[in-house]
């Protein structure tokens, strides 16, 4: 099925609003777009209206599409847009399906939009993880290796393992013969708070560290940095909590788009404000409410889809 001009572009759009900032050179020529003729704005309300219906097995493709649409690579991003705008007009899902799997996106746990889970290891080591989460499954049945593309990962690892555990992201990896810990992907950064046993952790710049019960670590490319946030604090998730302490606003929001459907951005400077506060996940309108009241920022919305944080 070819699309309308129309819907072509709302699909473009779509495609273009999820890189990387979203300045307001760019809000005002979408906005420019929209509201330039009647069927700009139809085909731009159809889609959105499309994407938030999407339920089941489509879902998880759909869930597939965003998480690729997120990295920045332009070839994921060109193999990606067909198959795009066959799921925003509800056709084409065996395509979709083969190009999502043709690059790799499919997880061994994956969790929905505003749902959180809950799994196990062959051994029975029990796995809770947070919402919007993808973790792939590696390694062998006594050292398993847990790669945590995107979310968080709580994991209640038994004592006296025939191996060890390790948990991986695109920053490092935690690895223990038996811990309490919670492991967390964010934007720039990830995080590794331990409850009981210990971890070692090893970031991808800087020696590798410790991690005793009781002790949390930020950790990338520039190494390992010792938290203040406890515990309770980081795997707060687990009861519908975010706990923000000094965070990036850009970090933040990207936290809360693990709860809420549609586009949830931040713009230009506002990216780097850094708050500090307690928000109910099941309820982000009042925590970006929250937020305006907190930072320096108003709250754009366009349509049901695209929600904009700017500074004042």
């Amino acid at each position: 099925m070819k699309l309308a001009p129309a819907e072509h572009q709302a699909v473009m759009w779509e495609v273009r609003l999820r890189e990387g900032d979203v300045g307001a050179a760019v809000l005002n020529e979408f906005d420019h777009w929209r509201t330039a003729a009647a069927a700009n704005e139809q085909a731009w309300n159809a889609l959105q209206q499309r994407l938030l219906r999407i339920g089941g097995a489509r879902a998880r493709d759909a869930a597939a599409v965003v998480h690729a649409l997120r990295t920045p690579a332009v070839e994921r991003r060109r193999a990606l847009r067909a198959a795009f705008g066959m799921l925003a007009l509800g056709c084409g899902t065996w395509a979709l399906r083969e190009g999502v799997h043709g690059l790799g996106l499919d997880a061994d746990w994956q969790s929905a939009v505003g749902q959180r889970g809950e799994s196990a290891l062959a051994d029975g080591t029990p796995l809770a993880y947070d919402a919007d989460t993808r973790i792939y499954l590696g390694g062998s049945a006594t050292s398993p290796v847990l790669d945590l593309q995107q979310g968080q990962l709580l994991v209640k690892s038994r004592g006296q393992r025939g191996g060890v555990l390790s948990v991986a992201t695109e920053h490092g990896t935690v690895v223990t013969g038996g811990a309490i810990f919670n492991v967390g992907r964010l934007l720039e950064r990830s995080v590794v708070a331990v409850s009981a046993g210990s971890a070692l952790l090893r970031p991808k710049g800087g020696p590798a560290v410790l991690v005793s019960a009781g002790e949390t670590f930020h950790f990338g490319r520039s190494g390992a940095h010792a938290a203040e946030l406890s515990f309770n604090a980081v795997s707060a998730w687990t009861r519908g909590v975010c706990v923000a302490d000094r965070m990036p606003l850009a970090e933040l929001l990207d936290i809360f788009s693990r709860y809420r459907k549609g586009l949830l951005r931040v713009s230009g400077p506002a990216a780097k404000l850094e708050i500090s506060g307690v928000f109910r996940l099941e309820d982000i309108e009042r925590a970006l409410l929250q937020v305006a009241d907190i930072l320096p920022v108003r709250i754009q919305r366009y349509g049901r889809y695209l929600t904009v944080l700017s500074a004042v």
